[in-house]
């Protein structure tokens, strides 16, 4: 018999834990979640928190890996297909306003704790590299790439970030389809900037 109405360590117990910690990561961001907050929200102990997932920001980690569903499915079926600085702009910004939570939320969660950790800038890393630009390919890059990667990644989370995180003017407010057809023609130019010579 489990106390405190606690759910005890069974098959859904995983997916519970990690439902409840991104609803808390993306409530009060990765700094102001707690591990305590979360084992309640799961219903569990928060040694089973450990237990699963070792550490908060792994947990987090973990939590926040569903955003990359869709993309998986969108780049497979889009495999060999060159897409545009406009296409990846607003496939970009759409991943971040499809779920159910505020537009943005899951952004900002993921931007605040890449501050603090390089884990979770990894991940943020990842995300934009080779789930949005790249199209799900995770074969090694030239430096030639690497260095377009690097210029698309900074384009692509500078404007997350003047639209989640500053809301500034137009970038905020207007639609998907305006922001990338402003910034597409930037992000193809970075395309070819760096000639791949390796």
């Amino acid at each position: 018999m489990v106390g405190l109405g606690r759910r005890p360590g069974d098959q859904g117990t995983r997916e519970a834990i990690l439902a409840a910690a991104r609803a808390a990561f993306l409530e009060q961001g990765f700094n102001k979640a707690a591990m305590t907050g979360i084992a309640r929200r799961a219903e569990v102990d928060t040694a089973l928190l450990y237990h699963y997932f070792g550490t908060k920001l792994e947990l987090f980690v973990e939590s926040m890996a569903g955003l990359y569903t869709q993309e998986r499915q969108a780049a497979a079926a889009a495999e060999g297909r060159v897409r545009g600085g406009s296409e990846i702009v607003s496939d970009f910004l759409r991943k971040w306003e499809s779920g159910p939570e505020e537009p943005g939320r899951a952004f900002v969660a993921l931007a605040q704790a890449a501050s603090s950790s390089p884990e979770a800038a990894t991940l943020l890393n990842e995300f934009v590299t080779q789930r949005i630009w790249r199209g799900g390919r995770t074969e090694p890059l030239g430096d030639a790439a690497a260095r377009r990667a690097a210029m698309i990644g900074a384009q692509l989370v500078g404007i997350a970030w003047a639209r989640y995180v500053m809301k500034l003017g137009p970038v905020a407010t207007d639609s998907i389809d305006d922001v990338a057809r402003w910034f597409g023609p930037t992000i193809d130019s970075f395309k070819t900037a760096v000639p791949d010579t390796n």
